[in-house]
């Protein structure tokens, strides 16, 4: 470059510089400018509808909780003998009428059967008593959501069960001031009623739920048979495998509150080879039944008024006929007329029927057909379902019963009671 070229294009340069500065100083007037309408604006605004915040902004204080975050839904919770465990949504469990040949509830291995099988909520407490007389608890929605025929997962990954230690009977509470009390009732026809609160631990490990009888070894010679919530005004009602029955009252003069971790006292005694098969509890005053049900299919349903009031530590009274050819007893409940009942068949099927399809008869009858299993296969346990169906889908489920029911090849609305 020669030295004459630097001079113009110096010129130049400094030409440009000089442009630039007016550029901005304009450009910053007129910012200026729309930003003084601006304010001016907001000032107008705040003068014409402004007031004093209404809400106050705080550091938040509390806790957050998964539980906060899960949705609140019913659910069926399946639990078989060989300890798979799952949730599925009630909804794809279908209503059936009674004598229908059911629909399958779980995948299950060769060799196993459902143990456990009812309706909960999500935020639910679930307290599992074992065989011990162990309690174990956990929410519901902690347990593995699977579909209605998949297997679920093994209760030992989420409970710290002992060895030979299974699961019993499961109670679902939304927390521990839904009842005063606790029964609980054994193999050999102990009973124990302890307030719940005393239930209320976050030990992993489980609590001692009732002291079982020992042999002269040390072992257990008794086994944990029924949980149920109770008030002083209630009566408790117990079933045996033989079908005798025994219903006092639950007040302190009949069963006076216990630890713990004590024994009991002696509920009801049997003849021969009879122990104990369920306990249940029934409010006072209360029109509710008593509905018995065979391991082959037939059901009975009389009112709990019908057994009267005796006195503890007494053999009982008859609660069923049982006849050869019907079965043994394999559950009894209280119920209402419009509650539902689903029975577990050995093969893994579960019906869900409405109890006022079994009519009504008397305490010393053989009762009607309620479900028809399969060859082979029997009815190992029954639960209470207390989910109603919705008014749309009633017309869908009595046609899926019906069907069912015309499949098993016998009018079950003829059959005859004793």
């Amino acid at each position: 470059m020669k030295i004459t070229d630097i001079a113009p294009r110096r010129h130049r340069l400094s030409q440009l510089y000089i442009d630039g500065e007016a550029a901005v100083k304009v450009d910053t007037e007129t910012l200026l400018r729309r930003g003084i309408a601006i304010g001016d604006e907001l000032d107008e605004i705040v003068a014409k509808y402004g007031d004093d915040r209404r809400t106050k902004i705080l550091p938040f204080s509390g806790e957050m909780n998964v539980e906060d975050l899960i949705a609140e839904e019913n659910v069926v919770v399946t639990v078989t003998h060989s300890g798979f465990i799952k949730r599925t949504k009630a909804d794809e469990y279908r209503s059936q009428h009674r004598g229908g040949k059911g629909i399958k509830g779980t995948k299950l291995r060769e060799d196993d059967v459902v143990d456990h099988f009812f309706l909960t909520s999500t935020h639910n407490w679930l307290l599992f008593f074992t065989n011990k007389g162990r309690v174990y608890r956990i929410k519901a929605y902690e347990l593995p959501e699977g579909s209605r025929d998949s297997k679920g997962q093994h209760v030992a990954n989420l409970l710290q069960f002992a060895p030979d230690e299974s699961i019993q009977t499961v109670l679902s509470i939304p927390n521990y001031e839904v009842a005063k009390y606790l029964v609980l009732a054994t193999r050999s026809g102990k009973v124990k009623k302890t307030p719940l609160a005393e239930y209320d631990s976050p030990r992993q490990g489980g609590l001692i739920a009732v002291r079982l009888m020992a042999d002269e070894n040390g072992e257990n010679a008794d086994e944990l048979i029924g949980a149920a919530l109770c008030n002083a005004e209630d009566d408790i009602i117990l079933v045996s495998k033989l079908g005798m029955s025994l219903k006092f009252q639950a007040d302190d003069e009949q069963l006076r509150p216990m630890g713990r971790q004590t024994a009991g006292v002696q509920g009801m005694k049997f003849r021969n080879d009879d122990s104990l098969l369920a306990m249940d509890v029934v409010p006072g005053d209360s029109d509710k039944d008593l509905f018995v049900v065979t391991n082959e299919g037939f059901a009975k349903r009389t009112a709990i008024s019908e057994y009267r009031l005796q006195g503890r530590n007494g053999l009982g009274i008859k609660a069923v006929q049982l006849v050869e050819g019907r079965g043994a007893l394999v559950g009894a409940l209280v119920v209402s007329e419009d509650d539902q009942v689903m029975a577990i068949m050995k093969s893994g099927k579960v019906i869900r029927s409405n109890v006022d399809e079994v009519k009504r008869t008397g305490r010393n009858t053989q009762g009607v057909t309620f479900a028809k299993p399969d060859k082979g296969d029997t009815i190992l346990s029954i639960a209470r379902n207390e989910e109603k169906d919705e008014p749309e889908d009633g017309g869908d489920a009595a046609a899926n019963g019906t069907a069912e029911t015309a499949q098993s090849g016998e009018n079950v609305n003829n059959a005859d009671e004793a």
